[in-house]
């Protein structure tokens, strides 16, 4: 299973989307900590006044997994990933209506490889792949599956980086 890295639930009083949905979370203690799995964990906050009006409850749930959080090896095989997001602008539509010269995505020194394949969307929705570098100033070459309207130009490249992958330069779609 993959899952989506949240910097912060939703707070349930506030409502909206995700405040009342399930969550793992990686717990990482100062200390080694002995629990066998799946027993009940109920987590507080102690930074919060013991004479306050307010619940210092911050979470309960069951242990799924224990793994040792200083090993890159175990820490790899739990799949969560962060969502990028990169807008660029069609510069100019070849002959053939379908392939275009694209700009700003990239940088110039950026290695274009680990991008090759990848699926792009341009404003209109329509899907190309990036298919080689052009030129040596970050500009590329997208093939979209059908021919691009010349009014058509901002695309949209999105893909997940896992945060645990002992290939940190890995994208994936």
């Amino acid at each position: 299973d993959d899952f989506a890295f949240t910097e912060e639930l939703a707070d349930p009083r506030q409502g909206g989307e995700g405040a009342l949905c399930r969550a793992w979370a990686l717990l990482r203690f100062e200390s080694p900590v002995t629990c066998p799995a799946d027993s009940l964990l109920i987590c507080s906050r102690l930074d919060f006044d013991i004479h306050g009006n307010s619940c210092r409850l911050a979470l309960h749930g069951r242990i799924a997994h224990l793994l040792d959080a200083d090993s890159p090896e175990e820490l790899s095989r739990i799949k969560v990933f962060k969502t990028k997001q990169r807008e660029g602008q069609v510069e100019r539509i070849e002959k053939d209506g379908a392939t275009a010269v694209c700009r700003g995505l990239f940088k110039k020194e950026t290695d274009l490889s680990p991008f090759l394949g990848m699926v792009v969307t341009s404003g209109g929705g329509l899907r190309g792949k990036i298919s080689s570098s052009f030129g040596k100033s970050g500009k590329f070459k997208v093939e979209f599956e059908s021919p691009l309207d010349p009014g058509d130009k901002d695309i949209v490249l999105e893909f997940k980086k896992y945060i645990f992958d002992l290939d940190r330069k890995q994208m994936h779609q």
